[in-house]
């Protein structure tokens, strides 16, 4: 009996209602497929019967069993903290941050203040975490990453004042483009422009550079002024060119290329009132399924299920789970010291993922930023023992806001983190004192978070030298019953984005397993 198009979707829409329905509609072509990452389709009731047991409650294990446990798998999550989230951590008032080399800070922000001490934007391509906050209806704001109105700094060059983003970018794009101008004017570079129109490149970088008539760079209103323009004759005064040789500085040309690199391109979003709101959206659908507290002891891959001897830290409590596969997004630095009956390349690989490094320091202050120079969000960039100062993307105009006073990664933080404590702080002091005199007597409650003394973390992400080399392809297969998954495991390091794609790799992966047994 032949089914019309129009009975087939009817049909969809009384057994499944109108999602099943309008994914019919998908798959017959009949509708656009938005530009979305999809999630994976395990189909509905495929893993009933089959246990997954996940190791690690921070963005890939709750991914994993949000989506495992819509398709009928048993899932148990085991986290050895007290809290989800993993990376994604917010800190507040009275948390306690308690680094493994002993040291033990509280948060004493005032009520209504955070700091995001992992990850604090989300790319608008991210469109997995995206699709997790539009599904269960996270509120997202912009999330401003770069300002022009944001300050450069450096010790080494024009002594030591800072300059404004918008000064170093269009002082740059200036002197350089006056310097092409002239050579091709002197016809320098015929060989490089044969067959370009030398006039109308002439005429591009006039208006790139905003060179004058006779080709040259004598400051922009686009660099800002020294003196605003008001009304009636107050007509402004621009500001003198900061010459090249200065602008030649890294710190004054680096930054700003930051956002040309695709991650940090705008928009970007956060989460209203911190990142950790999607992991606890996730963690109010898995209430029963998520165990905090439990710290894995010895991971055992048998023949037919896989065993994981876990401690519960308070009660002392020791205890072994089976399922039929594991997910594991331990990461590495933590999971090499972890007894397991891996083969020894599998073990070895694990030691052998490079971790990098990162910190931040974070500070309750009036909003001098915004009162003394209109800096509205983004980034300021400095050469010294702080990278990055960053400005927090909400609550404008309010009385006080949480400055990220010190955001180093990799090389320089590992340096950074051998200081003790309060010389972490001063440094931080130090560097908002370069960039705003007289306003780093302003700051109050600081606190510092090293990743790479983090417990359960001990390294903010990896550092893959040569992608899908050979150690990355040896954790990427399953050893037995065991799979990793993880930010570790993706092209994406550093990024929840990355660890969504991993883990969801990894779940599809599995579900092929379970058809094919």
């Amino acid at each position: 009996m032949s089914i019309s198009r129009r009975q087939f979707i009817a049909a969809l829409a009384g057994a499944g209602g109108p999602k099943a329905a309008w994914t019919g509609l998908r798959a017959l072509g009949l509708v656009a497929t938005p530009a979305l990452a999809a999630t994976p389709q395990l189909g509905h009731g495929s893993g009933r019967g089959r246990s997954v047991v996940i190791l690690g409650a921070g963005i890939a294990g709750l991914i994993a069993a949000w989506e495992l446990g819509k398709a009928g798998y048993q899932c148990t999550v085991l986290e050895a903290r007290d809290r989800v989230g993993g990376r994604n951590w917010t800190v507040r008032r009275g948390d306690r941050i308690e680094m493994s080399d002993g040291s033990v800070q509280t948060c004493a922000f005032d009520a209504g203040h955070y700091f995001n001490a992992g990850p604090a934007r989300l790319p608008s391509h991210h469109q997995t975490i995206l699709g997790y906050c539009r599904e269960f209806g996270v509120p997202l704001e912009v999330e401003v990453n770069m300002s022009r109105s944001a300050l450069l700094q450096s010790d080494k060059a024009n002594g030591g004042r800072p300059i404004e983003m918008r000064q170093a970018v269009h002082d740059m794009r200036g002197q350089v483009s006056e310097l092409l101008a002239k050579c091709t004017e002197q016809h320098a570079l015929d060989q490089a422009l044969s067959g370009v129109d030398h006039e109308r490149f002439l005429d591009f970088l006039r208006g790139y550079g905003d060179l004058d008539r006779n080709l040259h760079y004598a400051g922009s209103a686009r660099a800002g002024y020294q003196r605003l323009p008001t009304a009636g004759p107050e007509v402004g005064a621009l500001r003198e060119p900061v010459g090249l040789n200065t602008l030649l500085d890294p710190v004054f040309w680096e930054g700003p290329l930051f956002d040309d690199h695709l991650e940090m391109q705008p928009t970007m979003f956060q989460p209203v009132g911190g990142m950790d709101r999607i992991v606890k959206a996730f963690h109010e659908r898995l209430k029963g399924v998520v165990r905090l507290g439990h710290e894995v002891l010895e991971i055992r891959n048998g023949e037919r299920e896989v065993s994981i001897v876990h401690r519960h830290r308070r009660s002392g409590r020791v205890q072994t789970i089976s399922a039929d596969y594991c997910i594991c997004t331990i990461p590495p630095k933590v999971l090499q010291d972890i007894p397991a009956n891996f083969s020894t390349p599998f073990k070895e690989a694990i030691r052998q993922v490079p971790a990098g490094g990162a910190n931040k320091v974070a500070w309750q202050a009036p909003r001098f930023w915004e009162t003394d120079r209109q800096i509205y969000g983004g980034l300021s960039f400095i050469h010294r023992d702080v990278q990055l100062i960053w400005y927090p993307s909400g609550g404008y105009f309010q009385r006080d806001g949480v400055l990220i006073g010190c955001y180093n990664f990799d090389d320089v933080a590992l340096r950074f983190m051998d200081q003790p404590l309060p010389a972490r702080l001063r440094a931080s002091r130090d560097a908002i004192e370069a960039l705003f005199p007289g306003r780093s007597s302003l700051l109050v409650h600081g606190i510092t978070v090293a990743w790479n003394r983090v417990p359960w973390n001990l390294a903010p992400w990896t550092r893959w030298d040569t992608p899908y080399n050979a150690v990355y392809r040896q954790l990427d297969q399953a050893e037995g019953r065991v799979y990793l998954a993880g930010e570790h495991l993706s092209h994406i390091t550093g990024w929840q984005e990355g660890s969504a794609q991993s883990v969801h790799r990894v779940m599809k992966l599995i579900a092929e397993r379970v058809v094919a047994a």
